[in-house]
């Protein structure tokens, strides 16, 4: 399994970090390009069904081979192998040279395969752990300390958080894409994440995309100190249909991710200062509004905004449940099997809808009292 601390603490791996973008652009790898070879709808979609669309495109690894854009998009993508004789035709040396000095590859048997995934999105290149490897075969990975690719949610959650500026805390960091999405709007931004392997992928990501930004692990509930008070704290929290929470490791339900935060903001937050919040909120039949749910997990007398999503791929609607089947373009599940189950389970636990919200909370300011 590739280190990325390793090579954070390389001279030589930083040089070559700080190179790799520019280089990979270079050759036209660029999430364009990857949407466009796959054949898929938009990013988010591409991110979330990855697996599925490497096997539907293996019919077309033959054409993605011709290029070296290409080439990327299978061995970083698809995370499939490419023979090494047209690996060293196609792909310019010097490109050829970083992913080496790297260890992003490793050639065996006369094929060269890669040893992380490479999602090209927000003008930046995020590199994670593969949750996949194979072509038409495709061979799940063990999910325990694995860092994830950008998901559709961390879109979903970008696309509305509406201006974010000053200092920034990043919670549950993962690959670092909120922290470094959002860096040229703020004046600092700090993430932390329980797992040092995402820590240490987020390091490389600020490298890669030649950002500033301080990735450290930490965990808020110990009351670890993280610099500096934030003037923002975004949470992408790992919420959502409990039928993966035994598979899922840090999963918590969307009330236990509210509560966790809004204990945690007297220790982060400047007073005044606000945390945004995403939850993917499963609601019981015979529930109320779900808004007011929501406000129901917050203790305390604190401002607070609720925003629901339904029209977000995020959503399963009471109509779908009702139907017996999710909505066209829902990111909820990985295809029509995977679909399925998730609908019978939601029934059987009698949830009426899954909303997806975006939560944001005012820390007190006792000026202004």
């Amino acid at each position: 399994m590739w280190d990325p601390g390793a090579q954070v603490a390389r001279a030589r791996g930083v040089q070559s970090l700080r190179s790799l973008g520019e280089a990979l652009r270079e050759v036209g790898f660029t999430e364009k390009e990857t949407v466009r070879a796959l054949s898929a709808e938009d990013p988010a979609e591409l991110l979330s069904n990855a697996a599925f669309y490497a096997v539907c495109s293996a019919e077309r690894v033959p054409e993605l081979l011709t290029s070296a854009a290409g080439v990327m998009v299978q061995l970083f993508v698809r995370n499939g192998g490419v023979p090494a004789d047209l690996y060293a035709r196609t792909v310019p040396i010097a490109l050829r040279g970083l992913l080496a000095e790297l260890e992003l590859v490793a050639e065996r048997d006369g094929t060269v395969t890669s040893e992380v995934s490479v999602s090209p999105g927000r003008s930046m290149y995020l590199l994670s752990d593969q949750l996949f490897r194979g072509d038409a075969s495709i061979t799940m990975a063990g999910r325990s300390t694995l860092v994830m690719p950008p998901h559709a949610s961390s879109f979903e959650l970008l696309d509305n958080l509406g201006a974010v500026e000053g200092r920034l805390l990043d919670v549950g960091c993962g690959c670092g894409i909120l922290a470094l999405a959002l860096r040229e709007s703020c004046s600092s931004v700090v993430g932390v994440d329980l797992n040092p392997r995402a820590v240490a992928y987020s390091q490389v990501n600020a490298l890669v995309n030649g950002l500033d930004a301080d990735f450290l692990p930490a965990d808020l509930r110990s009351g670890l100190a993280v610099g500096d008070l934030a003037d923002h704290l975004v949470f992408n929290s790992p919420t959502g249909p409990t039928h993966h929470a035994e598979t899922e490791i840090g999963w918590m339900s969307a009330e236990h991710a509210l509560t966790f935060v809004a204990a945690a903001m007297p220790a982060v937050l400047r007073p005044g200062g606000t945390a945004r919040v995403l939850l993917i909120v499963e609601v019981p039949e015979g529930a109320g509004a779900v808004t007011e749910l929501v406000r129901t997990w917050v203790p305390g007398e604190r401002d607070v905004q609720v925003a629901e999503l339904r029209g977000s791929p995020l959503a399963v609607s009471a109509t779908a449940l009702a139907r017996g089947r999710l909505d066209p373009g829902c990111l909820m599940a990985d295809g029509m099997a995977g679909a399925a189950r998730l609908v019978d389970h939601l029934r059987e636990r009698r949830i009426r809808e899954v909303v997806p919200t975006l939560v944001t909370i005012r820390e007190a300011d006792p000026v202004r009292r």
